[in-house]
């Protein structure tokens, strides 16, 4: 349980705590059989990934019936009209899936310390990658859940001034728009001035005089 709500090497969710899926986890036996499942293999099975699914859609609202993230997402989403921030959904099925896949190699890591020489799993294939420059990062998803075009319809609420953690915009490396609520803020793209060009006519007569 440590590991996958958050630990030194595994992120933890947003705004979650522990106490609160501990709680579950003392009451609710697929949380009990889960997390005792996690770490025995350094492979995460599709029935574990299923009740890991469904451990996290309860963390984000306990009376939900639902078993699926991305499902619960969208009722969220639907259910405040958009008024949302991300923070306050559950990460989409992919991005808990590679969450999962590091909770599970540090836990398996766990399980092993008492051994002399244990066998311990490449962690690229649990969750991680290597950077530009050969150093272990975080593999938050193994595909694009957006494109860029998508990302850019994104808007800040900011009142007073843009900054990071609150700015949606700052947090997705993004410049605010005309879409966001502050108008006045440093994040903001700067315009250029468009280049003037010449027509054809214009051109002809420069050719002429020099001639």
């Amino acid at each position: 349980m440590h590991a996958f709500t958050g630990c030194d090497t595994v992120s933890a969710f947003a705004g979650r705590g522990k106490m609160t899926t501990l709680k579950q986890v003392k009451m609710d036996k697929t949380y009990q059989d889960a997390f005792h499942e996690l770490g025995r293999s350094w492979e995460v099975s599709p029935e574990l990934f299923e009740k890991l699914q469904e451990i996290t859609c309860h963390m984000y609202l306990p009376s939900t019936h639902t078993t699926e993230v991305n499902k619960l997402r969208y009722e969220l989403f639907c259910a405040r009209r958009g008024e949302v921030e991300s923070s306050q959904l559950p990460p989409c099925e992919d991005c808990l899936f590679m969450h999962a896949l590091r909770a599970n190699y540090q836990a398996a890591i766990w399980r092993r310390s008492l051994q002399s020489q244990p066998f311990v799993a490449n962690p690229t294939d649990c969750g991680w990658m290597t950077d530009e420059d050969g150093k272990l990062a975080v593999n938050w998803n193994a595909r694009l859940t957006s494109t860029n075009a998508v990302m850019q319809l994104l808007s800040c609420k900011c009142v007073r001034s843009c900054e990071l953690p609150k700015c949606t915009c700052l947090s997705n490396d993004l410049k605010c728009t005309d879409m966001c609520r502050l108008q006045t803020c440093q994040n903001k793209a700067i315009e250029e001035e468009p280049v003037a060009q010449q027509s054809d006519s214009e051109s002809d007569v420069d050719d002429i005089e020099e001639d």
